[in-house]
């Protein structure tokens, strides 16, 4: 009994070294950012950007601290005197996001410091796509990581909302996306403490996608090179759906559960009305928008090239005019041809959306381009909405979302 008790205590104290050297590299990340920043911000301004910082990785070494007990294999109960790859890559989203709050409180940065913000968000998310694949890969998915993770989870989006909102890239609803998660968490609490029934919400494709959709909108429109009104219009289009989403699953949790199977049972009497619809959404709707914004970026494109355009500005965060509008034009033109052809499905769509970008820093943004604008994000929301393979110009059976149109508190099926 003394032996495990031993060991059980060596292996804790294995685990306070590796949190104190923690608490070290967080100092040092602190202090090289603050010298970084010196190159361009004044003493006031850096040192709030240190603070602020500084407050949220004190957070993050408070969660792990905490969370140091519960370092064990969630399937078997192994307890690990280290933290494993995964929980490494939690840490470091722990400094990315910890830097992009100090912004925060900041006034927008110009010059190499704007490309900061969207850079860390974009680092962010990659990471989060790696710290449980990692955790997974090395058989070290522990309840430490799991607490770590989710104390993470959804502060990028609302710093990212804040952020943006400051600079005036998005108006104010934005906000809402940022604080959608913690509403639900809060409501969540709120009914627990109530007394009343917290119900789980089904797995979802859809509300992967509507996610992972939001977070590369706003990674992208944090870069310093995307402006109004094209940023508040592809802002509509993928963050609408998004609180759409949000409402239903906010209802779900309430015990108001909405099932599709009842409105396609309420369309039975009109099969062949419905069957019509559904091949003209699934089929033509999208080969025809891709004709359409192929016509209007040739068009576009002809217009340009066989003219010499005339920039407002001379320089732009991408360097000079010329450069930037030579990006703008190869980025308009990998996404015609891919999306035309068919040929990287969404990813044309995305490059559509960076061209329009580039277009409203350096040229007038006409009719034409709020059509591109529109018809590149209903491309790249298809998929996401409708199930269609738009790479292939194929349709493909949507999945049903799982809803049930029931009143559980209650106990009684409507439908």
């Amino acid at each position: 009994m003394n032996q495990k008790t031993d060991a059980a205590a060596e292996q804790m104290g294995a685990l306070h070294k590796r949190w104190l050297l923690t608490l070290i590299t967080f100092g040092l990340f602190l202090w090289g950012m603050n010298l970084i920043l010196a190159i361009d911000w004044s003493t006031p301004i850096r040192w709030s950007w240190t603070m602020v910082a500084g407050v949220f990785c004190a957070y993050v070494l408070a969660v792990l601290w905490k969370a140091l007990p519960l370092n064990y294999r969630v399937e078997d109960g192994v307890f690990f005197p280290y933290f494993g790859m995964g929980n490494l890559v939690s840490l470091f989203r722990g400094w990315l996001l910890a830097a992009l709050a100090g912004f925060i409180i900041a006034p927008q940065p110009s010059g190499w410091l704007a490309w900061l913000p969207g850079i860390l968000y974009i680092s962010n998310g990659i990471a989060d796509l790696f710290d449980g694949y990692l955790a997974r890969r090395s058989h070290q998915v522990t309840v430490m990581g799991a607490r770590l993770d989710m104390s993470l989870d959804g502060l990028g989006v609302l710093f990212a909302s804040l952020l943006l909102y400051r600079y005036g890239v998005l108006p104010s609803w934005i906000l809402i996306v940022g604080m959608a998660r913690f509403i639900f968490l809060f409501i969540a609490k709120l009914r627990e403490k109530l007394g009343k029934p917290v119900y789980e919400l089904p797995s979802s494709d859809l509300r992967r996608a509507f996610a992972g959709a939001q977070m590369g909108f706003l990674g992208a429109v944090l870069l310093p090179v995307f402006t109004p009104p094209s940023t508040i219009w592809a802002g509509a289009f993928f963050s609408f759906p998004f609180l759409l989403n949000f409402g239903r699953d906010l209802l779900w949790m309430c015990g108001i559960q909405l099932d599709f199977a009842v409105f396609q049972r309420a369309l039975l009497p009109f099969g062949e009305l419905t069957t019509q619809l559904k091949s003209w959404f699934f089929d033509w709707l999208p080969f025809g928008l891709r004709l359409g914004v192929g016509y209007a970026v040739s068009k576009q494109l002809w217009d340009w090239l066989s003219t010499s355009p005339q920039f407002p500005v001379a320089w732009t965060p991408l360097g000079s005019a010329q450069t930037h509008y030579q990006w703008m034009l190869l980025f308009y033109g990998i996404g015609l041809v891919s999306v035309v052809l068919g040929l990287i499905g969404r990813a044309g769509a995305a490059c559509l959306l960076i061209g329009v970008g580039l277009q409203q820093g350096i040229l007038p943004f006409g009719g034409l381009g709020m059509g591109i604008l529109v018809i590149a994000c209903l491309l790249s929301l298809f998929r996401q909405w409708c199930g269609i393979d738009l790479g292939a110009g194929r349709s493909v059976n949507p999945q049903p979302l799982g809803w049930t149109l029931e009143c559980t508190s209650a106990g009684q099926v409507l439908g």
